[in-house]
């Protein structure tokens, strides 16, 4: 029998073997995360908050906020969060770290909310592109439901940072109402029904108000 040499043997498995591409997202000081692609997430531990954080190849989509120190020294000093941001980026086999500058005053943080300055950079420094907008609060909340509002921000649209469902789901056509049978029909005006009845108990007074003369003058 013909023996091989042991690195003959490992040069072929590296060969034939898949080389599982992943990108590794590291978050700088202060950077708090929300979600990602959709789902809230926290990290795993107290210790855990600066291990990188690994995601397949291809596009996500994260919610952020910068948590900084406010004040003069530690004895007279105060936690406070900017806004809360969607950041859009596509990546593929890389490392990469997503970070905001240092700050420490009022006015600072006030100004990164205008002109939010969050870099995101590969293992060489250089920045990776990205699109970002607010993710606007709605009224009185002592706990956000970010997945419920991301959920949300993507359904309109309207921002570059919103992530859109796929091609093949966007081409997708409706089915008519021709072609489904009575029961297809029914399980679905149920689903309207459903939504209608969210929808109407999400709506402040006014909305409700416009809700009501639009069916009205539909009928």
């Amino acid at each position: 029998m013909k023996l091989f040499p042991l690195s003959t043997i490992v040069a072929s498995l590296l060969v034939i073997s898949p080389v599982h591409a992943e990108v590794r997202l590291e978050l700088g000081d202060g950077v708090n995360l929300h979600a990602i692609d959709g789902k809230a997430w926290s990290a795993p531990g107290v210790f855990d908050t600066k291990s990188p954080i690994t995601l397949e190849d291809g596009t996500h989509q994260l919610v952020l906020e910068l948590k900084t120190e406010l004040g003069r020294n530690r004895d007279d000093s105060v936690i406070e969060s900017s806004d809360s941001f969607v950041l859009l980026f596509q990546a593929e086999d890389q490392s990469l770290v997503l970070s905001a500058p240092n700050i420490g005053t009022r006015n600072e943080l006030e100004d990164f909310n205008d002109y939010p300055e969050w870099r995101l950079r590969d293992g060489q420094g250089n920045d990776v592109s990205f699109k970002i907008d607010v993710l606007e609060k709605t009224g009185f909340q002592l706990v956000r439901d970010y997945e419920d509002e991301i959920a949300n921000f993507n359904r309109t649209g309207d921002s570059e940072a919103a992530l859109m469902p796929s091609p093949d789901v966007r081409k997708s056509p409706l089915p008519s109402r021709e072609s489904m049978s009575a029961g297809e029909v029914s399980e679905n005006q149920e689903v309207v029904r459903q939504m209608l009845r969210y929808w109407y108990l999400k709506a402040d007074e006014n909305t409700k108000s416009e809700m009501k003369r639009w069916i009205n003058a539909s009928e």
